[in-house]
Formats: C-alpha cells, structure tokens, sequence
C-alpha cells in the first residue's frame, strides 16, 4: 500500500470514528402517559390506556407546546393540565386549540376484562407494563431512534426501574426503536400534559364505569390514522 493510499485509508477511518461518536438526532421525540389503573378490583377502572404523542421536529414540539401554553393563559391555569381534573369547558377548547400542531397520536387501550392472565390480572404495575410494552413493541417503524419522555412520577407504577431496562424492553423485539428515555416532571412539561389529555378522552369514550365521553375523539381522530398513528385495542 503507497504511501497515500495509507493516508487515504487513515482519513476514512478517522471520518467514520468521528460520525460513530457523534450522537444521532433523534427521528421522533415521543411523550407518553397514561389515564386509567392496573387494578382489577371492582372499584378499578374498566379500561387502561396508554397513549403517545409523537413529533417529527422540535419546531412542531415548540409549536404544540405554546399552544397549551395559551390554552393556559386564557383559562388561568397555574398548574398542569391533568384530563380527570380539567373542566369540560377548557378541555372543549383545549382540543379544538390544538389543531394546527403537528404530531401524531399512538396509543393502547386495554379493557380489563378482557385481560384473563393472572400474571396482570393480579398486578396492578405489570398491567402497566403490559401496555407500554405493546405499545413501543408494535411501532411498526414508525418508532425508529427515538427519544421517550415519561412522568418521572410514573416510574413505579410502569415498573420501570430505570432507563437502561426501559430501554433494553422496548428495543428487544424491534433494536434501534428508542434511543434514549428521559424522565421528566410533568408539572412542568406541557407535552407530557399533553399526552394526558389524549390518554384521557380516550379511556373516558370507551369506560364503563362512569359515564362516557364521546365527542373529544373525533377532534383528533386524524392523528390516529396508521401508519403515523394508531389506536389499537388490545386482546
């Protein structure tokens, strides 16, 4: 080998070293939260559902994120926006400010009766589990380096003890899905607020046990179209 053939060589080498240890922007940032228990008890909710909302730039975050911001403004909220807590008339506007953001909806919904493994059926937190599971599992490539945000309030009741096996479980079936997980205070995060509500108006359309939210769906049925999106009901 000559001696700029050697140079040659060293140049790519030392281009591919610096690419490899340079780190990768994500594909699509993901928040995530949940509306409903893992408990089958008769005081339980009747169905879980975990729901993400995913962007494709941190334009559309930064975009979506100012709209619950004004959201806010408007109805002088000082603390989160949580979906159980929120009275119909913010959230009637609440959904309908949000329909120039950009992102997509993915989410799980369980009904519980439906669940007949006593392995969930008996724990509250694998049930928990279950979902996100098939939910980051079934991301049909939608999911690829992705960057996951979770209340870090969650963490225990998603049995996740940390990020490495939130991780190691999401990329087991599909490698390379997530990226990385960070937890984060949802008082302070309005896209994991963000991903409340829509948890929330989706458990409150199929619930039984309280009366049935119907018309906040249809507000954003759109974000749920596969492939981007899904609402899969799990059995």
């Amino acid at each position: 080998m000559s001696e700029e053939e050697v140079d040659k060589f060293v140049e790519a080498y030392q281009a591919a070293d610096k690419l490899a240890r340079e780190p990768v922007k994500p594909s699509t940032w993901v928040y995530l939260d949940d509306s409903g228990d893992g408990s089958t008890s008769q005081q339980a909710s009747s169905h879980l559902v975990m729901a993400t909302c995913v962007f494709r730039s941190t334009e559309d975050m930064e975009h979506a994120s100012r709209l619950v911001d004004q959201c806010a403004e408007k109805f002088g909220i000082k603390g989160e926006f949580k979906f159980s807590k929120t009275r119909k008339k913010v959230k009637d506007y609440f959904f309908d400010s949000m329909h120039e953001a950009k992102f997509s909806v993915r989410a799980i919904c369980l009904d519980k009766q439906l669940i007949k493994s006593r392995k969930y059926t008996t724990n509250a937190p694998m049930m928990k589990g279950l979902a996100i599971a098939q939910l980051l599992d079934h991301g049909f490539g939608i999911l690829q380096n992705s960057k996951v945000f979770i209340d870090g309030q969650d963490t225990k009741a998603f049995k996740i003890p940390d990020a490495a096996y939130f991780m190691d479980a999401a990329n087991r079936k599909n490698p390379g899905a997530v990226a990385q997980v960070k937890f984060v205070d949802s008082h302070s995060n309005r896209l994991i607020q963000l991903a409340d509500m829509h948890a929330g108006a989706i458990n409150a359309h199929f619930r039984r046990d309280k009366p049935r939210l119907t018309h906040y769906i249809p507000t954003f049925q759109h974000r749920m179209r596969i492939p981007d999106g899904t609402l899969w009901h799990f059995k």
